[in-house]
C-alpha cells in the first residue's frame, strides 16, 4: 500500500516545502518549476508503472 502513495506524498511534502521556499525567497522560481513538474512526472510514472503490474499480476 506504501508503495502506491509513496510518489504523492513525496509530491506533497516536496509542494509544502517549495511554497515555503518561494514565500522566503530562498530559491529560484525556474528551480521551483523544475522540481514541481519532476516531482509530478515520478508520480505520473509511477502510477503507470503500477498500473501495468497490477494489471499483470490479476
Amino acid at each position: 500500500m506504501y508503495a502506491m502513495s509513496g510518489p504523492y506524498v513525496l509530491l506533497a511534502a516536496i509542494a509544502v516545502a517549495l511554497l515555503v521556499a518561494v514565500n522566503r525567497d530562498l530559491i529560484s522560481t525556474f528551480q521551483f518549476r523544475l522540481m514541481m513538474i519532476s516531482t509530478g512526472v515520478l508520480a505520473l510514472v509511477w502510477t503507470i508503472f503500477l498500473g501495468s503490474v497490477w494489471q499483470e499480476y490479476r
